[in-house]
């Protein structure tokens, strides 16, 4: 699965093989969570086939889904890193297939294959980046900021 995943493309097959030594196949059912809000973060998601839903929930109970990830896409990452509690709940909107690494998993890479190791969180800091600048993106639409032509500077 580790050749499957658009994730790993540019990995060399020496890399791919290392990290089929600490990733997981694991799969869910529709509407199976992969993990809770407020539930530590053990693993990485990697997302093979299917989409997951993340929902937030609110003062009353009721749960409001904010995002949708697709295949390709790693999920869980940021308070896996922190050594956080996750702050949405993620559900299997159609079957799920997934790879995931746990915190041991990673631990052991990082010991016995630093640069695949190093690689591997420089792909995961490339997709966090990436969806930091869309929100940022989405925020200054929403609060009516536009960016000024030829600067990095927001004007209302």
């Amino acid at each position: 699965m580790v050749e499957r995943c658009r994730l790993f493309s540019d990995f060399s097959p020496i890399e791919k093989g290392t990290l089929s030594g600490v990733l997981i196949p694991v799969s869910f059912s529709k509407g199976e969570i992969l993990f809770d809000e407020f539930q530590e973060a053990d693993s990485v998601y990697f997302i093979m086939e299917g989409s997951v839903g993340l929902y937030r929930s609110d003062n009353f109970g009721r749960w409001t889904k904010v995002a949708l990830i697709y295949k390709g896409t790693p999920l869980g990452e940021c308070a896996f890193f922190l050594n956080a509690p996750h702050s949405l709940r993620a559900v299997a909107e159609s079957p799920v297939k997934a790879l995931k690494i746990t915190k041991e998993g990673a631990e052991s890479l990082k010991r016995e294959a630093p640069k695949v190791y190093a690689k591997l969180v420089e792909k995961l800091v490339s997709v966090m980046a990436e969806r930091l600048k869309s929100s940022d993106f989405k925020f200054s639409q929403i609060c009516g900021f536009f960016s000024v032509p030829g600067g990095g500077r927001w004007k209302r």
